[in-house]
């Protein structure tokens, strides 16, 4: 989609005095950052440091010099190189969760996700043509910490060939097992890891010592790294939606400009998990539509700083696979790809306000983003071939006129349509006489049918004993703890 068509809702003023008071709040308040290598590395590149209280505060001109370091986009490495992705704003790359504590799986049941459903749900994207990247889409309830980044790691690089990121903790052994996948890879510049990172700062304006030593890692490495805050609006960020992307934009940029001083010219992703705080339920709901607001104001704001951007889409609050959760999801799905984000994770199967996946939604997801690309192309090429004008008139007008056996609508009408594979589209007699199934049933049809079919390409014999023994040691290590 041509950059002159994104979808946007700030205006370039409004863009401006976004990024007017975020430097004054970078400058006026800073970040509180407790890890002292991180202070002494902002200090060094000219933040205002007080060691005793971890603040760091950030000169502007610090921000400015920082952002005309960040490239526009940068290459995400895949195991397959035919899986390998620009990041760049060009194409909307999907992913699934990567954080559910349940499972609602093909048989409708609600339950806690096991070890064994992350492997199907990484193969389902591994088998999904509009899925980018690898995701397990949940967390074991009862893995410990320690031995969850190694099974995420290691089921990821395992039970799919397409793109990986590299989880917050535990950051030695991810770049350990990267390296060994990398290893195997022959298409891959020297140096560079099959990897990206993702970090999500904490509001208001802070972050955790263990995850800024991870991205400090990271970065020397050489990882491009995804920063996306989750400000809940009106709980830890102003209840304006526009003060939370204020906020929202501070604590990405902070992190960003950490990023620059430690490896000038790393690739970085401004995303968001942001959304406001219902004062009701209170929780932070992902399918409002202010959540969305902010998805745009992300995307509006990374292109000011010239970087791709990050959304969550697809998500929803409804608790089954409803018309509230195929309406929350189609609505984000097209506000990212309208935009112009560049990478969406928690992209497709996300049910019960981020806790739970569901194998048929991934399937109908991935419908809706086929629907939503289709409608972001808009009319394609508007050329004399497509203006028809001299079928128009060798067909003629009124009857019987008609342009099915027309060589021009052979030539066009698959790329031009739109084909559903899940949606129902059929005479009410003629589905009732082929068995009523809707939507949901085919959806569950078709993973019974990936799941039982689907083979990811598998990582060579030695490549994969490496990861198992990583694998088993922190198993060994979560067991002694």
């Amino acid at each position: 989609m041509a950059p002159d068509r994104h979808l946007t809702l700030l205006s370039e003023e409004e863009v401006e005095q976004i990024h007017a008071a975020t430097l004054q709040v970078l400058e006026e308040v800073g970040l509180w950052l407790p890890n002292r290598e991180v202070l002494e590395i902002l200090e060094g590149a000219g933040a205002e440091v007080d060691f005793e209280k971890h603040v760091a505060r950030y000169p502007a001109d610090m921000v400015t010099a920082a952002i005309g370091r960040f490239p526009d986009g940068f290459t995400w490495y895949a195991r397959n190189p035919d899986h390998t992705i620009r990041i760049d704003g060009s194409r909307t790359h999907f992913s699934m969760p990567d954080s559910a504590l349940n499972v609602i799986g093909p048989d409708g049941k609600h339950r806690p996700g096991v070890p064994r459903d992350g492997e199907d749900i990484c193969r389902l994207c591994d088998a999904l043509p509009n899925m980018a990247v690898a995701s397990t889409g949940i967390n074991p309830p009862d893995m410990p910490g320690g031995l969850l980044e190694a099974w995420h790691t290691r089921t990821m690089f395992c039970s799919s060939s397409k793109a990986v990121f590299g989880v917050s903790r535990e950051v030695d052994m991810v770049l350990e097992m990267a390296r060994i996948v990398a290893d195997t890879c022959d298409h891959l510049p020297e140096g560079v890891l099959p990897l990206v990172a993702i970090m999500n700062p904490f509001s208001p304006l802070y972050n955790e010592a263990d995850q800024l030593a991870g991205m400090l890692k990271y970065a020397r490495k050489g990882v491009p790294i995804s920063i996306s805050p989750e400000v809940q609006a009106g709980a830890t960020g102003p209840a304006t939606v526009a003060g939370a992307l204020v906020q929202q934009t501070a604590e990405f940029l902070g992190h960003a400009v950490l990023v620059q001083c430690v490896q000038p010219g790393l690739g970085v992703i401004y995303g968001t998990v942001s959304s406001v705080f219902d004062m009701k339920k209170m929780i932070l709901p992902y399918g409002a539509p202010e959540a969305d607001i902010l998805a745009v104001g992300t995307v509006q704001m990374a292109r000011r700083y010239g970087i791709p951007a990050r959304n969550t889409g697809g998500s929803s609050d409804a608790n089954v696979l409803d018309m509230q959760a195929g309406a929350e999801a189609m609505m984000s799905t097209l506000i990212a790809i309208l935009a112009g984000a560049s990478f969406v994770l928690h992209g497709a199967g996300e049910l019960e306000n981020t806790m739970a996946v569901s194998y048929e939604k991934i399937l109908l997801d991935d419908e809706i983003i086929d629907m939503s690309r289709r409608f972001a192309r808009g009319l394609g090429v508007v050329d004399a071939e497509t203006l028809a004008v001299d079928v128009i008139k060798q067909v003629g007008c009124g009857p019987p006129g008609q342009f099915l056996q027309q060589p021009h609508t052979f030539s066009h009408f698959r790329s031009e349509q739109f084909m559903p594979r899940l949606f129902v589209r059929d005479m009410y007699s003629n589905w009732e006489k082929a068995g009523r199934q809707t939507a949901e049933q085919r959806a569950a049809a078709e993973v019974e049918r990936i799941l039982a079919t689907h083979r990811p390409e598998p990582l060579p014999d030695a490549a994969q004993k490496e990861i198992d023994a990583i694998y088993h040691a922190a198993e060994k290590a979560a067991l002694n703890k």
